[in-house]
């Protein structure tokens, strides 16, 4: 007879592994399933975040490659604006050897790790679920009570799991590069190249740079074009050889959980929409996933009634975040190469940026109701000028 697990994973991700700890540490037979082996791990990640998200995953100081207090927002015109806190806001992580680390943390606590397979088919019935993968060794079918699907966006997977995918997505593109006079992070709003792309620089150490792109479309046009401008181009030592390419998921899923199956993490959309970093969301909705979970396998009721306490806490906790975060993209996507300009140089004048960054509310893994604060408080001044490539000052 198949060997029976209480819950498998799809995907050994962060998310997925931070659920699989958990639910492990707490006595219940885990195996997460993943195709890439941990020494093939190349992430599609600037791996930036807060210290809420350090606090989950203590300890992990070798995790941190370097610390950000400041940096520079740059308008299409090349308009700028400074922002600095008193202290770091920002943390930049190893992302491959978090992977492998949270990996080894699942397997310590009890977790089956299997890597380099496929999954290949899904079945979740009212009393078992099925996962058959394929891999080095062949075919295997993995018999669970439940089922956690956290290996990024797959619709096809998830719908036939009974779930939905995320509705809106990007495409995200990382690379490192070795690149001069980077000194704190800079954004680049791009949206005279395409509308609603931005990009980032965030300096990992002398000439050593994390290039990032977000944009709805053509990501690698995105990131050529970015490069080749002035003020960019002129710093880089080389240009990257490989720019890695993912789609980020900018919605919630409006079903991310069923009858003993549910989804976490890029899966179910639990991403920033303002930046398309999901590590403190997902391992937010891990955490979340993992306690539910425990409480209705110890109930023997995996319904999905059961589960929905799942999504209800967490929409709960981060469903305002999301929407504000989906507003202020929303904003940006719409505003003319002029208007972004004026919304830079207003929150530069006005001095808006730095009271907000400074509130004690403000957080870098929560900052969409800041952002979108800042926002509206210069958009109507912004929209009084010129909708074009040039703002009056330029003219």
């Amino acid at each position: 007879m198949p060997e029976l697990f209480d819950v498998a994973v799809i995907g050994g991700g962060p998310s997925g592994c931070l659920v699989a700890s958990a639910l492990a540490s707490g006595g219940r037979r885990v195996v997460v399933l993943e195709r890439r082996r941990a020494d093939a791990v190349e992430p599609c990640c600037t791996g930036i975040v807060g210290r809420p998200y350090l606090d989950c995953i203590q300890p992990c100081e070798d995790l941190v490659l370097a610390a950000a207090r400041s940096a520079v927002f740059i308008s299409p015109s090349g308009r700028r604006l400074h922002v600095a806190a008193s202290v770091d806001q920002a943390f930049v992580l190893d992302r491959a050897l978090l992977e492998r680390r949270l990996r080894q943390r699942a397997a310590a606590a009890g977790a089956e790790m299997v890597e380099g397979v496929l999954v290949t088919r899904t079945s979740v019935s009212t009393d078992l679920c099925e996962t058959r993968v394929s891999g080095p060794d062949g075919a295997r079918t993995y018999s669970s009570r439940a089922l956690v699907i956290a290996g990024g966006v797959n619709p096809g997977l998830l719908r036939r799991a009974g779930l939905l995918p995320p509705s809106k997505h990007m495409v995200g593109a990382h690379a490192e590069v070795e690149m001069d006079g980077v000194d704190e992070t800079e954004v680049y709003f791009l949206s005279d190249v395409a509308p609603g792309a931005f990009a980032w620089l965030v300096p990992m150490a002398p000439g050593r740079v994390r290039l990032g792109v977000l944009s709805a479309s053509s990501v690698a046009q995105v990131a050529a074009t970015f490069l080749a401008r002035p003020g960019v181009r002129d710093r880089l030592r080389r240009r990257p050889l490989h720019i890695a390419q993912r789609p980020v998921p900018v919605a919630v899923s409006r079903r991310m959980h069923g009858e003993r199956v549910r989804s976490v993490g890029d899966a179910a959309g639990q991403v920033k929409p303002t930046t398309g970093g999901g590590l403190y969301l997902g391992a937010m909705a891990a955490v979340a996933a993992a306690a539910v979970l425990s409480e209705a396998l110890a109930r023997d009721d995996l319904s999905a009634r059961a589960l929905s306490r799942y999504e209800t806490q967490w929409r709960s906790a981060f469903g305002g975040e999301l929407r504000r975060g989906a507003l202020a993209r929303a904003i940006y996507s719409r505003l003319s190469v002029g208007h972004v300009d004026g919304v830079i140089e207003l929150a530069a004048r006005t001095g808006v940026a730095e009271k907000l960054l400074r509130s004690p509310s403000f957080s870098f893994d929560r900052h969409s109701g800041t952002l979108l604060s800042g926002l509206l408080r210069c958009l109507p001044g912004a929209l009084l000028r010129p909708a074009g490539r040039q703002s009056e000052a330029d003219s």
